[in-house]
């Protein structure tokens, strides 16, 4: 065993390795709703439903970490033919947005999970399941984008006095 094995995860290889697990848990209960459907002939809304919420969750909360590895999707030509002040201000104006998207998103997730919560709202299956408890992955997977965006935001600041 090499020694890249041996060192301790980090935080953040542990939080991506639970949003890896949350991904794989959800391929196996869509692989179980065929095998239901298929070797059953019948089917189960909530089954059907929950490999798509696992999913959704998966995929959300691995945006931070993504955002800081830089690993998203950007248009970065006409950053990369910048240099100095010009690029650092691009930089600053990108994530400042970034960072404000994430307040704004995170902010709302929080008002709408608020709402469900006070309507009562459910989703109508076998059995009633709260939709605040499939929502409220989006404020608590936001504010972590937020923080991350707070740490891409302050690195770039510092980058320029740096």
């Amino acid at each position: 065993m090499s020694q890249e094995g041996k060192r301790p995860r980090t935080r953040t290889e542990k939080y991506e390795l639970f949003c890896g697990l949350l991904l794989f848990f959800a391929v196996l209960v869509s692989m179980s709703e065929i095998v239901i459907r298929v070797g059953f002939n019948t089917s189960y809304d909530f089954i059907i439903q929950a490999s798509v919420w696992f999913t959704v969750w998966a995929m959300l909360l691995i945006g931070g970490p993504v955002l800081a590895e830089g690993g998203h999707v950007s248009i970065d030509f006409i950053r990369n033919s910048l240099s100095g002040k010009p690029q650092w201000l691009l930089d600053l104006f990108n994530t400042g947005t970034t960072l404000m998207y994430a307040v704004a998103v995170t902010y709302g997730g929080v008002m709408l999970v608020i709402q469900l919560i006070r309507r009562g709202t459910v989703f109508p299956m076998y059995f009633p399941i709260p939709m605040w408890m499939i929502q409220i992955i989006v404020p608590i997977s936001m504010f972590i984008f937020t923080c991350y965006s707070v740490v891409g935001f302050y690195r770039t600041l510092r980058r320029f006095k740096g």
